[in-house]
């Protein structure tokens, strides 16, 4: 019986796993229930694809004006200076950037109290807020 058990918790742990909130090999991804409002793949393309956003980080309130190209190429404004790098969406709901010989991050996004936020998903389970996406605009309209 213990044994028969054992098994079924171990069938019910892959399902789960299987699911939104699935760890990509190698990553930080912690196997924990995504926070209601937590944005789809499909969502976060829709969202973010052609689109300039103004964003401030949780901690230090660094502003930034990020333009997200729909072919997958990022250019950021912050502090005064311009980045270029890459962004993605995976089919575990995560937003990935990865900026100049930076490595690459991925994050969820919800949307929550009227507001876009960035978090990260501790092993631990707890989410940890790191950006605000303020003010989406169609296209460039600031020539990044």
């Amino acid at each position: 019986m213990t044994l028969r058990l054992l098994k079924l918790a171990t069938f019910a742990l892959l399902l789960v796993g299987s699911t939104g909130g699935a760890i990509e090999p190698g990553s930080e991804f912690a196997r924990t229930a995504l926070p209601p409002g937590t944005l789809t793949s499909a969502q976060l393309v829709a969202r973010f694809s052609g689109q300039t956003v103004e964003s401030v980080t949780a901690i230090q309130g660094r502003e930034s004006l990020s333009f997200f190209h729909p072919a997958g190429e990022l250019r950021q404004q912050r502090l005064g200076k311009t980045r270029r790098g890459h962004w993605r969406v995976t089919k575990e709901h995560r937003i990935c950037l990865q900026m100049e010989d930076l490595p690459e991050k991925c994050r969820i996004v919800v949307k929550e109290e009227g507001e876009y936020r960035k978090y990260i998903v501790k092993k631990t389970g707890r989410h940890q807020h790191t950006v605000t996406y303020r003010i989406f605009h169609a296209g460039n309209p600031f020539g990044l």
